[in-house]
């Protein structure tokens, strides 16, 4: 495997016998589909091989997690360490189950970029899918390079794909609206009143229904991931991606470490093999994501695929959501009330 060869001299890493025979015992998770494939296939061989770690794989959605977390409690958590959006991670770390990562136990955290790591290192933001304007080349005749755009430019329309607000993303829009027009992202009133002005604008629950519309010209410019844009222009659609003037927002996967883990070495081990940045390469060529160790490189035939990497991690728009957690529900039930 690619990964395989490029972490040949793993032993370097200095994973202790103590680690080794905990391997049955570490329990990571991840999702579905192509996830899954890749964790299994692709990034945990190399892992166990390197560490005789051989961690027992968690398949499921970040509300199975959270629920088995809640379920077990603080004290007896079943995981060492989680992966979940860092939205949601907010929520469980404020409930006391998450502790600061030692930088002695993992190096790597040394080189990811200062943007990506929470205060007192309680969690790193470790697999960044960016999300910005996505547009088709043959039916808008000036290029959006604003967020603003959306509202000024006459040929979007009736033209425009939002995501629904279960899906993060719609709730990332909706932030960054506020903070353009109300300064702060808890301007919540302003930026309803902004985006009711785009009405009538179709609205995916997730990235592939968004694709859809974009493909069949439902569509002709989206809030979208950056990577569901790139499977579309490999499919031979004429369709572009744009880092707007503001920045950019991002589905951001945050690794934390509990507080009393079952095996937290290992943990330890896992965390530091992920922020590698050989393994950050590996999986921006599998999924697009902008590698978050400022080692880490972006090859040139990845470059026009990944266009938010190096000095550009800058512009990943990041938010309060220890504060913004509390209101989403009552922003779910308004908007689906007022978004119709």
């Amino acid at each position: 495997m690619l990964l395989s060869a490029a972490l040949a001299g793993t032993s370097a890493l200095g994973w202790s016998a103590a680690a080794r025979a905990q391997a049955a015992k570490l329990v990571v998770n991840t999702y579905g589909g192509r996830w899954e494939k890749f964790w299994r296939a692709d990034l945990l061989p190399p892992f166990t091989k390197a560490s005789g770690i051989e961690p027992t794989l968690d398949v499921g959605l970040g509300k199975n997690f959270i629920a088995n977390l809640r379920a077990a409690g603080v004290e007896k958590p079943p995981y060492s360490v989680l992966m979940i959006n860092e939205n949601i991670a907010s929520m469980v770390r404020a409930e006391g189950f998450f502790e600061p990562i030692p930088l002695a136990k993992v190096p790597n955290l040394t080189n990811v970029y200062p943007n990506l790591c929470n205060t007192g290192d309680n969690g790193v933001r470790a697999i960044i899918s960016t999300i910005g304007i996505g547009y088709r080349k043959d039916m808008v005749k000036k290029p959006p390079t604003s967020w603003t755009d959306l509202w000024t430019n006459p040929e979007f329309k009736g033209k425009i794909g939002l995501y629904q607000i279960g899906n993060t993303a719609a709730m990332l829009f909706l932030l960054m609206t506020a903070r353009i027009f109300g300064g702060s992202e808890l301007a919540i009133d302003r930026a309803f009143a902004e985006i009711k002005k785009l009405l009538p604008f179709q609205q995916a629950d997730w990235s592939g229904t968004l694709a859809t519309l974009m493909s069949r010209g439902d569509v002709n410019v989206a809030v979208i991931d950056f990577p569901e844009v790139v499977a579309l222009r490999k499919k031979g659609l004429p369709v572009e991606m744009v880092v707007p003037k503001e920045g950019v927002v991002a589905f951001e996967q945050s690794f934390n470490i509990l507080k009393h883990a079952p095996v937290k070495e290992a943990a330890y081990k896992y965390l530091d093999y992920i922020l590698d940045p050989k393994v950050q390469e590996l999986m921006a060529r599998e999924f697009f994501t902008s590698p978050s160790n400022q080692r880490s490189t972006v090859a040139a035939d990845l470059a026009a695929d990944i266009p938010v990497h190096g000095k550009l991690m800058s512009s990943i728009v990041q938010f309060d959501w220890p504060k913004v957690n509390p209101q989403v529900p009552e922003i779910t039930e308004r908007w689906n009330r007022e978004m119709k």
